[in-house]
């Protein structure tokens, strides 16, 4: 009976005790290294997430804008009609310019800044002269990269940032003009001179092909691209010979 009740209240061993610690150093660690590839899986996605959305918006402010290009005041004035005093106007915003430096596209392009009046009686809004006719650095605009890796758009002379270095570096920014040309002989009532390297007149359509590459300033690892496409709605006129 002694010997019996000294056997059932003897304690842990020191071997028993020394396998249940390593047992549980062993759990603890494996939950320590789940728990930080969850973190890091967490940041990464917080990250990818991100750079997308910053993509994204730079993305979509550039193609507002550039839709805008070649807009003008009165554009009813550079289309003839018959008896009209005046031949018609040319669109002096029409021009885009692709050029590109240290392998990146650099894309310019103009339109009219409109002046409204009226605006607080309800009139309709009548732009001034001069918005006819660019005389005015302000109505110039494009897209690059400067700065290492900083996305800018132009307002006139200057360039202003429009992505911040410290979130987001611009990787690439790549831009191909897409133009198909479309005959406009049946609408043109004037005959063109022989040989005359002008004719017949067309219609230019245009549509830029924007890619854009960034990666996160905090890990380079993490890098996404949109790739968007704009069509310049205000088409271009080419060889009138009157």
């Amino acid at each position: 009976m002694t010997h019996y009740s000294r056997k059932k209240n003897r304690g842990t061993s020191l071997i028993e005790l020394m396998v249940g610690i390593a047992v549980g150093m062993i759990v603890v660690a494996g939950a320590s290294v789940m728990m930080t590839s969850q973190l890091a899986e967490h940041r990464r996605l917080t990250l990818e997430t991100q750079v997308q959305q910053d993509l994204r918006t730079a993305a979509d402010l550039m193609l507002r804008d550039l839709r805008r290009a070649g807009s003008w005041a009165v554009p009813q004035n550079g289309v003839w009609s018959p008896g009209a005093a005046a031949a018609p106007m040319v669109n002096d915003y029409a021009d885009t310019a692709l050029t590109a430096a240290h392998g990146s596209s650099i894309l310019e392009y103009s339109y009219s800044r409109h002046k409204d009046r009226g605006r607080s009686t309800g009139a309709t809004p009548i732009a001034d002269a001069e918005d006819n006719i660019m005389s005015s650095s302000t109505e110039k605009f494009g897209f690059k990269i400067e700065d290492g890796g900083i996305l800018k758009f132009r307002i006139g002379d200057r360039w202003q940032p429009l992505t911040d270095k410290e979130v987001l570096i611009i990787t690439a920014f790549d831009v191909q003009l897409k133009e198909q040309q479309i005959p406009l002989d049946d609408l043109y009532g004037v005959a063109c001179p022989a040989g005359s390297a002008s004719s017949p007149p067309r219609q230019l359509l245009r549509r830029f092909d924007i890619a854009l590459t960034g990666r996160a300033a905090h890990d380079a690892r993490v890098q996404r691209t949109i790739k968007v496409t704009s069509r310049i709605r205000n088409d271009q006129l080419l060889g009138p010979c009157s």
